[in-house]
């Protein structure tokens, strides 16, 4: 049952998630940019598989500093027993090692350096002491011990990131370590538009009575860049259905993804849900979400066409929850075809009784305390300070009513 403007029956995020996946055929192709410096493209979605080359390292190395051996020679090794190996030389940093370690031999090499053909195994410095041409050896090493074998870090051919991932701290080394000094990132072309009569923008400075601040565009614009994706504002219209088709009309001829963040007004929203269903050839997959804030979600799409449209709620702090659990997962399944969050996901123990409402996925901003516990930000859907102030979202999943203190509660950490 519906009335106008309001949705009784909704679907859950994940099965909304999935159900957009398979009827807009999910991923598409998306546009890259390509030849962009790997250290201009921190931060953005790659817009490519990166494929190794060639293997690494491309030869057996050193963990550590110290000696190459043969781990044969200092079974038993330790304090009280000694081996006595005969210094064979040294591989210095960046050379092709020219001589072999025999039995009884030890090669001095460094961390990173090649290792000599005959050794197994790395003896670290601070177990030896040299006299002379003379290693005593204080400890015995399994084969391989201090070693990273030739191909064992990756293998040519292995992807080492995955097209729509952040290019960051944890792939850059792949990348610079195999010889791509640039990349292809994503130009997926996403627009953001702020609807409702009582919205201004953001610099105006005296507030007529009944009039709000333009936040949610910028809301949605630092959701998206926080995973990688660029999007572009193009300011606030009105809740005049016309204004609002030609503006909604001309950025689906410019972007990929539009994104309308709903006025409040009943009407409004009638307008939104209009303008998407004529996208979807007069069909919604998503016309509201169980969750809550976020209920008043709205998604359509033209596969054929490779158009997404999207309504998010108009309240900022449900704006703000549904940006960071569901409109990021969607645009990441567009480029990956499965969707893929940014949260860090533990368990914490309640600060307090939460209570929730059965039925419906929740989430609550909240705040670590000291001991490590989970306390709630309650926030009502308009209020903005309790995403300010919080380390993440605790989620209440749709099946549970009330959560007692102390009791283990999921936590998505920023």
């Amino acid at each position: 049952m519906k009335m106008s403007g309001f949705v009784t029956n909704t679907l859950s995020r994940d099965d909304a998630l999935h159900a957009i996946v398979q009827q807009m055929g999910f991923p598409w192709p998306v546009a890259v940019k390509e030849g962009i410096p790997i250290g201009e493209a921190l931060g953005l979605a790659l817009g490519v598989d990166v494929i190794a080359p060639d293997e690494s390292p491309p030869f057996d190395r050193s963990l550590r500093d110290g000696y190459a051996v043969r781990s044969m020679d200092l079974i038993g090794a330790s304090d009280a027993s000694p081996a006595f190996l005969a210094l064979h030389g040294e591989v210095p940093m960046g050379t092709v090692p020219l001589i072999d370690v025999g039995s009884e031999e030890a090669v001095l090499v460094h961390t990173g350096s090649a290792i000599p053909p005959g050794a197994d195994s790395i003896v670290m410095l601070e177990d030896t002491s040299l006299a002379g041409n003379l290693l005593e050896v204080r400890k015995s090493v399994q084969k391989g011990e201090n070693l990273l074998l030739k191909g064992e870090e990756y293998g040519r051919g292995q992807r080492l990131a995955r097209k729509g991932e952040i290019l960051d701290f944890r792939n850059i080394p792949a990348l610079a370590s195999c010889g791509q000094a640039t990349t292809a990132v994503c130009d997926l072309g996403i627009a953001v538009i702020s609807t409702g009569d009582e919205i201004v923008p953001a610099g105006t400075k005296d507030l007529e009575p009944g009039m709000i601040r333009d936040a949610n565009s910028f809301t949605i614009m630092a959701s998206l860049a926080r995973a990688g994706f660029k999007s572009e504002s193009l300011g606030i219209v009105p809740d005049d259905p016309e204004e609002l088709r030609k503006a909604f009309n001309r950025a689906l001829g410019e972007f990929d993804v539009v994104i309308l963040s709903g006025g409040s007004s009943v009407s409004a929203r009638d307008h939104s849900v209009l303008l998407l269903r004529e996208l979807g050839g007069g069909k919604l997959i998503v016309r509201g979400l169980n969750v809550s804030p976020g209920k008043p979600t709205i998604v359509s799409g033209d596969p054929a066409g490779k158009k997404l449209g999207v309504c998010l709620p108009g309240h900022p702090h449900s704006c703000a929850v549904i940006a960071l659990t569901f409109l990021v997962p969607l645009i990441s399944s567009l480029i990956m075809g499965e969707p893929h969050d940014l949260f860090r996901k533990i368990l914490l123990p309640a600060g307090e009784d939460i209570i929730g409402r059965s039925g419906v996925e929740e989430f609550i901003p909240l705040k670590i305390g000291p001991e490590g516990e989970a306390r709630p930000l309650w926030a009502k859907s308009g209020f903005l300070l309790g995403m300010g102030e919080s380390d993440g979202l605790i989620r209440l999943p749709e099946n549970m009513e009330t959560l007692r203190k102390g009791a283990p509660v999921e936590v998505w950490l920023w």
